[in-house]
């Protein structure tokens, strides 16, 4: 038994994989990661119990729920947050809504200063967004759809490439010049991306209500960045 420290529970179920954290603000109780063939809702709520159980923490010793809000997969968003907000009003706790953008940014380093995130968006697409450093990442733009070919056709040496990609993806961006700008930000560094921030706003007094959270959805243009 962990004694009485309070503990965070975060939950990413925003894309290809499922992930859970457990964080008291300076240690990991746990961090496990898994996929699924469309058993979200199936699996989640069970594989919590069973993270918890193992480090000896019931639900009660939970402040607070954090959970990935996306933008991602229509599913897997809508069964994350549906176990998040169940879990969160049930303990009478308060909730947070980490965009899925904003997790894999968490603790990257201002020196990269330009990057671009992406994510899988089906039918072999990527979805990527541009940010800059300016005190704090920011976005330079609306996403926009594309592909690992013209992704790898339009990259320009010095832009770092943050995200998460299939395994056909990996094999198209795997290669060089552009292998060593790519930072894998999927699974684990989500789910813990997502788990600080919703800390550092519990601790700065923060409270939300889990029945206000709604998911982000991915709404770009269709057509290939350039």
């Amino acid at each position: 038994m962990r004694g009485k420290r309070s503990y965070l529970l975060a939950l990413d179920t925003a894309t290809l994989g499922l992930a859970l954290a457990l964080f008291d603000g300076a240690e990991w109780a746990a961090v496990t990661y898994w996929r699924t063939a469309d058993r979200h809702t199936a699996e989640l709520m069970q594989r919590c119990q069973e993270l918890m159980a193992k480090v000896g923490l019931t639900p009660e010793d939970l402040i607070a729920v954090a959970v990935v809000s996306g933008p991602g997969s229509f599913t897997g968003l809508r069964a994350g947050i549906a176990a998040a907000k169940g879990l969160a009003m049930a303990l009478d706790r308060p909730l947070f809504g980490i965009g899925t953008e904003e997790a894999m940014l968490a603790d990257l380093p201002p020196w990269m200063e330009t990057l671009n995130v992406f994510l899988p968006a089906g039918r072999g697409r990527l979805a990527l967004r541009r940010y800059q450093w300016s005190g704090q990442w920011m976005p330079a733009g609306e996403p926009v759809l594309t592909t690992a070919e013209a992704l790898i056709a339009s990259w320009t040496p010095g832009v770092w490439l943050v995200g998460e990609w299939t395994a056909q993806d990996h094999m198209r961006l795997g290669q060089p010049p552009i292998v060593p700008w790519l930072i894998p930000r999927g699974g684990p560094s989500r789910v813990m991306g997502a788990a600080r921030l919703a800390w550092a706003r519990y601790q700065a007094g923060e409270r939300p209500d889990p029945a206000l959270l709604r998911p982000i959805y991915l709404r770009t243009p269709s057509v290939p960045a350039g």
